[in-house]
């Protein structure tokens, strides 16, 4: 038990849905979307590329100037939702969802949905 968040698409024709990032328990990411569009648990979100530009630039600020973590990318704490400390864990989660972010601005949105779903 714990919380298990995705990005996946979905083929806007098919409606194939393929995984496209996981994350185990940042429950830093799990409070921006509950902040941002108040999500209950499995709830999906349509990713817009607004919404991938702005985590993509939070992200990336906390990568070179993590000192900044607490005020652009709070901690969530909750049952099963891990560590809420900034440290080693919480900067790998950081530089992941950084990289698959950095990737997302280049997703063909004609073709596909993006969308962020948890699990808790």
């Amino acid at each position: 038990m714990g919380l298990d968040m995705y990005f996946y698409l979905q083929d806007k024709e098919s409606k194939e849905i393929i995984e496209y990032s996981y994350y185990r328990k940042f429950n830093a990411l799990q409070g921006y979307f509950v902040k941002h569009f108040d999500i209950e648990n499995c709830r999906r979100v349509l990713i817009t590329k607004g919404i991938i530009l702005n985590l993509y630039s939070i992200l990336n600020e906390i990568k070179y100037a993590p000192e900044k973590a607490e005020q652009l990318l709070p901690t969530c704490p909750g049952p099963f939702f891990g560590s809420i400390e900034y440290g080693r864990l919480y900067m790998n989660h950081v530089h992941e969802a950084a990289r698959d972010m950095y990737h997302a601005q280049f997703i063909d949105f004609n073709k596909y949905h993006l969308y962020f779903t948890s699990d808790w």
